[in-house]
């Protein structure tokens, strides 16, 4: 677990430093920079993309695509530190291919899918380094939908309630973010669970490998618009 954190702050810290170099430089220029009214409370919409995994199944990637949308409340307690809450719909999950051989069908791609889709509460704190928004916490999330499925040339049976995931998730937050126009933001966000979404027992069988159970593992890239 330890090392798929760092791996994750590492590519965060890739991404992000792309991130400064794609953005127009004058949007960040002192002259042009956007300085509101000083508040305590903004309030905002949120969406954004999540790019996940599901550490503990057989594939690897960050494959599977989702939405992640809803609404934050975030307060000022000084010119520098502050902290945020927000309640969104996450979708995650994991998406795997294989090339395999069959006495069947000769050589064909098997492929898995899986979903789970939160109602997700994030709160986190935050440092403003600059014009950076550095801030770090954690995620409570409760399942609100799954399912997962195989295409291969044999019956594969999942069975909905031995196989189920847990009812909830929390997971460990990371993440930089920076004014890229007036009251719109962009966000990056490193997301890994602080315990299982699945025990290995329920894992179907072929599709796990780490006796700890099944970990969500993912990159959010948001926009945020404050009112």
């Amino acid at each position: 677990m330890a090392q798929a954190v760092f791996l994750g702050m590492f590519c965060l810290c890739r991404v992000w430093l792309l991130l400064l170099f794609v953005l127009p430089l004058h949007v960040y220029s002192q002259s042009n920079y956007y300085e509101p009214e000083p508040k305590i409370f903004d309030g905002g919409l949120i969406l954004g993309a999540n790019f996940s995994q599901v550490d503990g199944d057989t594939y690897f990637g960050y494959h599977k695509v989702g939405v992640q949308l809803g609404g934050t409340v975030y307060v000022h307690f000084t010119k520098v530190f502050g902290a945020s809450l927000e309640l969104l719909y996450s979708q995650k999950g994991s998406r795997g291919e294989s090339v395999k051989e069959s006495p069947a069908i000769g050589t064909y791609v098997s492929k898995y899918f899986m979903n789970v889709n939160y109602a997700e509460v994030p709160l986190t704190v935050h440092a403003i380094i600059h014009t950076i928004d550095v801030e770090a916490g954690i995620s409570y999330g409760l399942l609100v939908r799954s399912n997962e499925w195989v295409q291969t040339d044999q019956p594969v049976v999942i069975d909905p309630d031995k196989n189920r995931f847990n009812s909830s998730d929390i997971d460990y937050i990371i993440g930089i973010g920076r004014r890229v126009y007036k009251k719109l933001f962009a966000n990056v966000r490193y997301q890994y669970s602080a315990a299982s979404i699945r025990p290995p027992e329920r894992i179907p069988a072929g599709f796990g490998y780490n006796n700890d159970g099944q970990f969500n593992n993912l990159f959010n890239f948001r926009l945020m618009y404050y009112f």
